[in-house]
């Protein structure tokens, strides 16, 4: 118990200094990291009527109640929205009621790690896409395989119902957001770029249309770049990786690196070109928006969520680009916690949370697409502008077909190597020694 308490602590504890995802599009968790915390109780009327199935659990028994967990401030609409789903459960399941806790992204692992540890976490619980190999690798998530209905699979994108796979088992449930490029709508006007160079199909046509956005002044000098992006960041090398490469992954089966190979160099070789050019500039850090949204640069690779934002920045002039190439899949997972005492009804729910019906809530309420073919139509028409957000989700897979205990640890150095590249060092050279230290850190 010593031993799992304290490799747990150790996992968490690092998770706590990266995002809850990863890095950058991360910052769009599924509800707004400050420090507010909102817990209270709703319950399920309990019935009279006599035991009746439903979905594997019935109607009414001995009463059960399921601590959920959820990482993020608890406001209003992700409050209205969640809420509604699990009241829809408790209805139908009358001896089932919840406690419902939001906890903010910075005490959120924390908490979960003492929960766990002293077996009084949760029984339903979120994790960021980062920490879901650790946590899982110490047996705190119930793998999900014989509760997940055939329906599912028939109507849900394979690509994210299959996100949480750990040697052909599923352990958790992901809300997804991909990473589609945002553009200035205005600056791509103005500059001539036709629709047709908007549905980017090869490298090419990005690094083409990244040159057409850039604004010049009369002087030569740019005024605004083509493109921003996240020099230590690992979402932005996936999606340009996903451009040489459609099956296109951070690392292997075996969690040993798979990020230097030729497709690799071909990748960062590419948009450091656009770099030398001036058509590219870095993130900073420091800044409170992304690129497009502070207008600084015409296309940035950002989560679907940011458009609010860039909208509001320049009103009626952010589109999306059609990208027939692959792109990343993120998100953050729903699992259920092993060792909880009501783990089948948690199980329940947790298949419930991603029904068609509580896939529809989740987005009118909060404009989370569901990732379902069902509901495809239903999300355009909230959703009008996009059409090229869902032809990015149906291209866009997760950094690995597995998961990593040690995502943590490991992609701290990538990041590092990354930035290195795009800063000047031989791309060749660089990969060859991130994957060593990769490799080195599995040992």
């Amino acid at each position: 118990m010593k031993k799992r308490s304290w490799m747990l602590c150790m996992g968490l504890v690092l998770a706590l200094l990266l995002s809850a995802c990863g890095k950058s599009g991360e910052k769009n968790s599924t509800a707004n990291p400050d420090s507010g915390k909102k817990e209270e109780q709703t319950k399920g009327e309990q019935g009279d009527e006599e035991d009746e199935e439903q979905d594997g659990q019935t109607s009414s028994g001995d009463p059960v109640k399921i601590n959920i967990w959820l990482a993020g401030s608890g406001d209003a609409t992700y409050d209205e929205a969640y809420r509604a789903i699990f009241d829809a459960y408790c209805a139908e399941h009358t001896n089932v009621s919840y406690e419902l806790t939001f906890i903010s992204w910075g005490d959120y692992f924390t908490k979960l790690n003492t929960g766990l540890v002293g077996g009084a976490g949760p029984d339903l619980y979120m994790l960021g896409y980062g920490q879901m190999g650790s946590v899982q690798a110490l047996g705190y998530t119930l793998a999900l395989n014989d509760y997940i209905p055939e329906e599912y699979h028939e109507n849900y994108y394979e690509n994210i119902l299959n996100a949480a796979t750990i040697d052909g088992k599923i352990y958790g449930l992901l809300e997804p957001a991909t990473r589609p490029y945002f553009y200035r709508k205005d600056i791509a006007a103005a500059n001539q770029v036709t629709e047709e160079e908007i549905n980017i199909k090869t490298p090419e046509d990005f690094y083409n249309l990244v040159r057409k956005l850039t604004v010049y002044d009369e002087n030569g000098k740019v005024v605004t770049y083509g493109l921003e992006i996240d020099p230590d960041g690992e979402q932005d090398f996936f999606a340009l990786l996903g451009m040489y490469d459609e099956d296109a992954r951070l690392w292997n089966d075996d969690i040993t690196a798979a990020f230097d190979s030729p497709e690799a160099i071909q990748a960062v070789e590419g948009i450091r070109a656009l770099v030398d050019e001036g058509c590219v500039c870095f993130r900073d850090p420091s800044a409170t928006s992304d690129g497009l949204t502070n207008g600084v640069a015409s296309m940035v690779l950002f989560a679907e969520t940011g458009y609010v934002n860039m909208d509001a920045a320049f009103p009626g002039n952010v589109g999306v680009v059609k990208n027939d190439m692959t792109t990343l899949l993120i998100g953050n997972f729903l699992a259920v916690n092993s060792e909880s005492k009501n783990k089948e009804t948690a199980a329940d729910m947790l298949i419930h949370m991603f029904s068609e019906d509580s896939g529809r809530i989740k987005q009118e309420k909060i404009g989370q697409f569901a990732s379902m073919y069902s509901l495809e139509d239903a999300y355009l028409e909230a959703n009008p502008n996009f059409e090229n957000v869902i032809h990015s989700y149906q291209h866009s897979r997760t950094y690995s077909d597995t998961m990593t205990a040690q995502y943590t640890e490991l992609i701290t150095g990538f990041r590092t190597g990354f930035e290195t590249i795009l800063r000047g060092a031989d791309a060749a050279s660089e990969l060859e020694s991130m994957a060593e230290t990769w490799n080195g850190l599995l040992q």
